[in-house]
């Protein structure tokens, strides 16, 4: 399956009935585990943590990493330009349809947002 990156989007999208309330999958961008988001103004930016590894001999890989607090930044990509295609892995009906989503930015701005079903 590999890596992904996750996108929140705060304004309302084809198919929904308001604002998701949920994160969506895109392998649109580097595949690092990022979570990016779309504002109500249409802006992109990416959330970036600094990590730590953290020793712990018990733990199958002998540690972990975690997050460090107070690390978050957020680099505003104002100069995107192309398409983000990103999903869900909820079911959107019983007849086990895929929806991809399409995000198109101009120029560092959102000009519109739609959807193609997939049956599989």
């Amino acid at each position: 399956m590999g890596m992904f990156d996750y996108l929140e989007v705060q304004q309302k999208i084809p198919g929904y009935a308001g604002i998701p309330d949920e994160e969506f999958q895109t392998k649109s961008f580097e595949n690092l585990m990022d979570k990016y988001i779309i504002t109500v103004k249409g802006h992109l930016y990416r959330e970036r943590w600094q990590y730590e590894w953290v020793e712990e001999p018990e733990h199958f890989l002998k540690g972990y990493i975690r997050k460090i607090e107070g690390s978050l930044t957020r680099e505003y990509l104002t100069d995107f330009h192309g398409d983000i295609i990103f999903y869900t892995s909820k079911p959107i009906t019983e007849n086990r349809v895929w929806r991809d989503y399409t995000a198109r930015f101009t120029e560092g701005r959102l000009a519109r947002i739609w959807y193609e079903d997939k049956q599989y």
